[in-house]
């Protein structure tokens, strides 16, 4: 359904209020549930709209805007370690969600009411460590987490009332089936993420449940072929990288057989101790099984 359907409207400017995408405009995204240990040993959560993938290519990072000197943000600052958890969309834990990102309480009083269950770390290296969260039990999907706070790396200052924080991924963690999923091609499902419009009208949190997903293919005949082929490339295996001259000699290979192809010099890329795939070794491998 389209809100909008008069033709003939005009373009009016929207006044620049502060937190600009929810009082000025509208933006949505899914949200992490971050998980952090306060100065008692308490887990508590704290809800993150304003939190994104950022350093996706050799640097695994997420970056989150935070209010700042809230509970998640003095946690990670103190011991600079968190987990950030996703949840499938579930009606009846909306509005815990939203009381445990409103400020005002105590950890140990938003806790107390939580909806949600936790649970150990996934990670057994994780365990002995007082100062690493638990995790959400109902969460389909875990980043175990740590402060970047080297400026070299990033900086920002903020302002008086936001800051930022750069999390580097340790480890990700995915209950099986979703695990599983991610191999299934075609047949791959998306989960039902919950959605947020942010916080409008000075006293309303407004959410949204997305449709069941779909796929189109990629466009025939467009574009440079082998960043197809080196997108899947540089995702099979994090020890090895593929070179995009070596992804060029690939370009023919037909698209159900490219994965097969490519895992099959991985493997005999690591049986030569090799970590970085170039043209030359893609023609080797080519030329040997001529």
């Amino acid at each position: 359904m389209v809100f909008w359907k008069r033709k003939d409207e005009q373009w009016v400017e929207s006044p620049m209020h502060n937190n600009w995408y929810q009082s000025s405009a509208y933006f949505l995204s899914s949200f992490a549930l971050i998980t952090t240990v306060n100065e008692k040993g308490i887990t508590s959560i704290g809800p993150y709209q304003l939190s994104f993938p950022f350093g996706v290519i050799n640097r695994r990072e997420w970056i989150v805007i935070s209010r700042r000197g809230s509970n998640t943000s003095t946690n990670i600052k103190r011991i600079k370690k968190c987990a950030m958890n996703f949840v499938e969309y579930d009606q009846s834990k909306i509005k815990n969600i939203v009381d445990l990102g409103y400020p005002g309480q105590e950890p140990e009083e938003k806790m107390k009411d939580c909806a949600f269950e936790l649970e150990e770390t996934p990670s057994a290296a994780y365990r002995q460590d007082p100062e690493r969260p638990k995790v959400i039990k109902n969460a389909f999907q875990v980043f175990e987490c740590e402060l970047n706070d080297n400026p070299e790396d990033f900086y920002y200052k903020g302002t008086e009332h936001t800051e930022y924080l750069l999390l580097k991924i340790n480890k990700i963690y995915l209950r099986e089936t979703w695990r599983d999923n991610l191999d299934l091609g075609d047949d791959m499902k998306i989960p039902n993420m919950p959605i947020s419009f942010g916080f409008r009208n000075a006293n309303q949190f407004w959410f949204a449940k997305h449709k069941k997903a779909f796929w189109i293919p990629t466009p025939e005949g467009k574009g440079a072929e082998h960043e197809a082929v080196m997108y899947i490339a540089n995702r099979l295996d994090e020890d090895i990288a593929f070179t995009a001259n070596a992804c060029k000699q690939l370009t023919g290979v037909p698209k159900v057989f490219v994965k097969t192809v490519l895992k099959g010099i991985i493997k005999e890329a690591k049986n030569q101790g090799i970590t970085n795939i170039d043209q030359a070794f893609v023609e080797k491998v080519n030329e040997n099984r001529k």
